[in-house]
């Protein structure tokens, strides 16, 4: 049977709750659609759930691994460091933790959002050249196995799909406009590579600061749980992260966002700021303590380009 899995997990959510629901009601956020602009009220157990989504080996040698039981080890020890990381103030010099940031580059990789841009990337380009290397790929590159198996591609007029195994034939194809299609094992290797780029290329070499709400502001989730802007756009790839204007907003509770930025120079957001950006990148939805700060973030989504 397919794992049910989260993936926004159940105990970041939790950390957006309403105060409303009390000590004898059932925690729950307030969730923004951005398709229907719908606001309504859900628990934290009961959202971003797709069956299935992380059954399966990814990058790991061992067959037995799968990509589930790591997330849920990731998980469980930043569940317990986001608390204590959050309850520390601005101006207590408190590094982030290694829980923390490794959670952070799993959560960028691994939603449904994300892995959709992933798959439309992956037929985009141009297929006659050979990228350009800006630079070398993180150490310990040079150890990850490689591993041969048929591509699925697909023929976009007619719908016919072929398994191809030789790499002539596969680029023969896609020269000619069929297009590759991800499958599970395809997917979640890629998901696992990525998370790994974010862990210990794309996010180590920014200049994170904290975002502390005032009194009676909060911060916003939503179905990325980590995302950025870089020049004002949303929805870039990852190398796009080296851009002097790339901006990285990571909320972790209701009350404390991580940014990080290619400058030390942070600066000064609103919550609603904050917010806006957060709402900008989503994919589906947002989650947030109350409807007002739901309903503001979804108003203001469309102006949320810092430019």
């Amino acid at each position: 049977m397919a794992t049910r899995a989260h993936t926004v997990p159940k105990f970041y959510l939790q950390g957006f709750t309403s105060t409303e629901s009390g000590s004898r009601g059932e925690p729950f956020v307030w969730v923004g659609s951005l398709t229907t602009g719908e606001i309504t009220r859900r628990s934290p157990k009961n959202l971003s759930i797709v069956r299935g989504f992380y059954d399966g080996q990814g990058g790991f040698a061992e067959a037995t691994a799968t990509i589930e039981a790591h997330l849920a080890k990731i998980e469980s020890a930043a569940a317990v460091v986001i608390r204590t990381f959050a309850a520390t103030r601005i101006g207590e010099n408190a590094p982030i933790p290694q829980e923390v940031t490794r959670f952070l580059a799993w959560q960028a990789a691994r939603t449904p959002g994300w892995m959709e841009l992933v798959a439309q990337w992956a037929n985009e380009g141009n297929l006659e050249s050979t990228p350009e290397v800006v630079e070398p790929p993180p150490a310990g590159f040079e150890e990850v196995a490689v591993r041969n198996r048929p591509m699925c591609l697909e023929d976009p007029s007619t719908g016919l799909r072929r398994d191809v195994a030789d790499a002539d034939e596969f680029q023969g194809l896609r020269q000619k406009g069929w297009k590759w299609v991800l499958r599970q094992d395809d997917r979640l290797e890629l998901l696992h590579m990525q998370a790994w780029y974010f862990q210990v290329r794309h996010f180590p070499r920014l200049a994170w600061a904290r975002l502390e709400p005032s009194s009676g502001e909060n911060f916003i989730a939503s179905d990325r749980g980590v995302s950025w802007l870089v020049d004002g756009h949303a929805d870039t790839p990852p190398a796009a992260l080296r851009h002097a204007t790339a901006e990285v907003i990571a909320p972790l509770t209701k009350k404390l966002v991580l940014m990080g930025r290619n400058t030390s120079n942070h600066s000064s957001l609103t919550p609603r700021e904050v917010n806006a950006r957060t709402a900008f990148s989503a994919a589906r939805w947002i989650a947030g303590p109350t409807e007002l700060v739901v309903e503001q973030a979804l108003a203001d989504r469309i102006d949320a380009s810092p430019n």
